[in-house]
């Protein structure tokens, strides 16, 4: 089903300028898709298919697409809020960028506002005329405005439904100027055309008037290539803009994913420190040793590894959603990790124990390769169970799934790492640790 819907609606809550055309379009379920159709290649067959001259296409969800509009006033996913002194300047400006950033190679589409377009008719009152008449401008202008955009004079009623009935003369009557400035005013003396009290003509103005921060402003609407970031767009955009030598009190704004990424990452380079911090201390209160904590720890940053793998194999580019996904998985990662170094130290526990005095080197990794085999089967099965319960997510196309798939990207990767982790690094650096203290116990008895 494909639904369409021109203009604006009457009301300050909806921020579409009157040149919008917005389409939404109704899917089939996907099982009725022909084979090898994709979201990806749907939406380029489209985009393909509706090149129409004078119209520029951007392509969002309907959700989305509003909450953008309402939060920035921009729809696409990158914008460009261009501030100035006067509608013309803004138009002038706007162009230029568009011109700029349309031979871009990383633009799939972009469009200015036309912030200098708009069409109005105006009347220039002759007070002398309308004086001679005995009419005022209220009566004038109440005239001309009922007998040209029309008047409700009621409402029909059809069920649930309701529809408003409005007064104002054929389309004949006020199509042109020139039937306009014919349209007969009743006055004392009789009926008088419209002409006789106004100068009557069709004059350029700004269509749409937007302000911020009590400035004059106009939106630029951009959306980059598939696969290109907006942080990656926005740095090399910026480049192109700089060529431009704006007038005094011009200036721009970036706007839309950049804006909110900008403002997420100034919170993120807080968050990822104390996250880490974190980690560090609760590594600690479960080991109570300093050695097994850094080790911990410092190996980490293996785990993340098979993360960045998947990734970059995916073709995901770095997001909060992404950053989310690797600071759930450092998680795991330091969980498993602490419980196979509790297991090799209860291990070697129990082998001081049984050989006394007798401990050694041979003793020693013996009771470290005990340790890490009990530590197989629950390793393996945590590994399986978050590939279970992760993985039908990366197959998954309905609503949120991008979402939802950035996130767990980095744990399916990461947890395979993490699983060599625990079971051949984190022994070999236990056993390193522990011969060294062996080593030195041994040397404080010879002395």
């Amino acid at each position: 089903m494909v639904f369409g819907k021109a203009g604006r609606a009457g009301t300050a809550t909806d921020p579409a300028p009157l040149g919008m055309i917005e389409t939404i379009i109704t899917l089939k379920p996907q099982s009725e898709w022909p084979e090898g159709v994709t979201y990806d290649s749907l939406r380029q067959d489209m985009e393909d298919a509706l090149q129409i001259p004078g119209l520029t296409n951007s392509w969002t969800y309907p959700i989305r697409g509003r909450i953008d509009m309402l939060l920035s006033g921009i729809r696409t996913p990158i914008g460009i809020k261009l501030y100035g002194q006067n509608a013309a300047g803004l138009q002038k400006y706007g162009k230029i960028i568009e011109e700029k950033l349309r031979s871009f190679d990383k633009t799939l589409s972009v469009f200015a506002d036309q912030a200098s377009t708009g069409y109005f008719l105006y009347l220039d009152l002759d007070e002398e005329s309308m004086q001679r008449y005995g009419m005022s401008k209220n009566q004038l202008l109440e005239y001309t405005s009922l007998a040209i955009g029309g008047l409700k004079v009621s409402t029909m009623y059809k069920g649930l439904e309701r529809y408003p009935i409005a007064l104002r003369l054929e389309g004949d009557e006020r199509r042109s100027v020139e039937s306009i400035k014919n349209i007969l005013i009743k006055t004392k003396l009789g009926f008088v055309p419209l002409s006789t009290f106004a100068k009557i003509y069709y004059k350029q103005s700004a269509s749409v008037i937007k302000s911020e921060m009590a400035t004059p402003v106009t939106f630029i609407y951009i959306t980059p290539q598939e696969g290109v970031t907006a942080k990656e767009y926005v740095k090399n955009a910026q480049q192109l803009i700089d060529e431009i030598n704006f007038e005094a009190g011009y200036y721009i704004e970036w706007a839309g994913q950049s804006q909110y990424l900008d403002s997420a990452m100034k919170k993120i380079i807080w968050i990822i420190p104390g996250v880490l911090l974190s980690i560090l201390v609760l590594i600690y209160l479960a080991l109570k040793k300093i050695v097994p904590t850094l080790i911990v720890f410092f190996t980490l940053p293996f785990a993340l590894l098979g993360g960045l793998i998947y990734i970059d194999m995916l073709g995901f580019a770095m997001s909060i959603a992404v950053i989310v996904g690797f600071l759930a998985l450092l998680g795991i990662a330091a969980e498993t990790a602490i419980l196979m170094i509790v297991y090799l130290q209860e291990s070697v526990d129990e082998a001081k124990k049984k050989y006394s005095g007798a401990f050694g080197a041979k003793e020693l990794r013996a009771a470290i390769y005990d340790g890490s085999v009990q530590r197989v089967r629950p390793k393996l099965m945590t590994v399986f169970s978050i590939l279970a319960g992760l993985a039908p997510i990366m197959y998954s196309h309905g609503i949120g799934s991008e979402v939802m798939q950035r996130i767990a990207a980095p744990m399916l990767g990461g947890i395979i790492s993490s699983a060599i982790l625990s079971l051949i690094i984190i022994p070999i650096l236990f056993e390193i640790m522990a011969k060294k203290d062996l080593k030195n116990k041994t040397e404080e008895k010879k002395i």
